[in-house]
């Protein structure tokens, strides 16, 4: 288990890397079509493209400032299973649906294999399943917060 409270927090950089990517990309070709995400309007003056893309960016900065502390952690020698299993099951989740999410804003675009969209997706998905999947790590996290031990919830 020491193992993977190390390796999760590398698996879930891995994660937000590719959601990253898919943001820029998105973001990029956008503004190639002349579409702007606004930033400081209220929720209900915004398209739902921006309120999408914005979504999507508060999503892998909350997973990516997770992955920080279960690291932060591990570099200071402190136990960080719970962390380091927070930071995987929701970068993991974050980086599945940011990518999902950008294909669709691009339609056919985002679905072409001569672009990198559709493999970031695939790779998103790996980065998902890799090291425990969402729903090992997502009970390690209740077992931890909850106080069980894995016979007791399984």
């Amino acid at each position: 288990m020491a193992t993977f409270d190390a390796t999760r927090p590398i698996v879930a950089a891995s994660a937000i890397g590719v959601g990253r990517a898919a943001l820029d990309f998105v973001r990029e070709t956008l503004e190639q079509h002349g579409v702007e995400i606004r930033y400081g309007l209220p929720p209900h003056k915004l398209t739902a493209l921006e309120r999408d893309f914005m979504e999507m960016e508060a999503q892998l900065q909350a997973a990516r400032l997770l992955t920080w502390r279960a690291a932060w952690m591990m570099d200071n020698g402190m136990r960080n299973n719970l962390e380091a299993s927070m930071a995987k099951a929701k970068a993991g989740l974050v980086v599945t649906q940011v990518t999902q999410k950008a294909v669709e804003m691009l339609g056919p675009l985002g679905y072409s294999r001569q672009l990198l969209l559709e493999k970031w997706m695939r790779d998103a998905k790996i980065n998902d399943i890799f090291e425990g999947t969402q729903q090992i790590n997502q009970m390690i996290v209740a077992r931890r917060i909850l106080g069980y031990s894995s016979k007791e919830l399984s």
